[in-house]
C-alpha cells in the first residue's frame, strides 16, 4: 500500500489561491489534496496524478467536520522532485479545471411523457440551472482530462509540461490548408 499524506498547510494555501483566481465557480467546493508514493512517470509519462468525488475511504487524512466534494492525488516524487513553482501552480489549475457543477438537462413534454433534447449529434443540451441534491447543495462532476480541459489550463499557464510543448510544436508545424 503507497504511502499517502495530506498537503501541508502551504500546499494547501497554493491550492486555495489557484482556486480563488481562476476558478470561482468552485467556491462552495471543498477540495482535498493529497500526496501519494508513487511512480514520477507511468509509460513514459510524467504522472500528473488524478481527480476523483471525495469518498468516505478517505476521510481518515482530513478533518471530519469538514464536507470535502473533490479529491486531488498527486505524485509526491512529482511535485518534489520534478515541478518548479510556477508548474506546480499549474498543475493544480489543471486539476481544478476538470472540477464542474452539473446542470438540469433541457426537457420537453412529448405525449405526456418528460424527454431530453438532444441536438443533431446526440448530446444533451442543458439549461443554465443549476442541479442540486436533496439538501440544495449543488450536484458536482469530475470532468475527463480531455483536449478540453487541457486547453483551458493553457489559456492561463501556457505550454508549462513536456508533453504540452510537443503538442504546440506539433500544432505550430502543421500548415493550415
Amino acid at each position: 500500500m503507497p504511502l499517502v499524506v495530506k498537503a501541508s498547510p502551504e500546499v494547501r494555501q497554493l491550492l486555495d489561491d489557484v482556486k480563488a483566481k481562476n476558478h470561482p465557480h468552485l467556491n462552495q467546493a471543498l477540495v482535498a489534496l493529497e500526496f501519494v508514493e508513487s511512480k514520477p512517470f507511468v509509460r513514459d509519462r510524467i504522472n500528473l496524478g488524478k481527480v476523483s468525488r471525495f469518498n468516505e475511504s478517505t476521510r481518515l487524512l482530513f478533518p471530519q467536520n469538514e464536507k470535502y466534494v473533490f479529491l486531488i492525488t498527486l505524485c509526491a516524487d512529482v511535485w518534489f522532485g520534478l515541478l518548479k513553482e510556477s508548474q506546480r501552480e499549474a498543475i493544480l489549475d489543471l486539476h481544478l479545471s476538470r472540477f464542474k457543477v452539473a446542470y438540469e438537462p433541457n426537457a420537453v413534454v412529448v405525449n405526456g411523457k418528460k424527454q431530453v433534447v438532444k441536438d443533431e449529434y446526440g448530446r444533451v443540451e442543458y439549461t443554465d440551472v443549476v442541479k442540486t441534491d436533496d439538501e440544495g447543495n449543488p450536484v458536482w462532476k469530475v470532468m475527463p482530462l480531455d483536449i478540453t480541459t487541457i486547453a483551458e489550463n493553457v489559456k492561463r499557464y501556457s505550454t508549462w509540461y513536456e508533453d504540452l510543448v510537443l503538442l504546440q510544436q506539433a500544432i505550430d508545424s502543421h500548415e493550415v490548408k
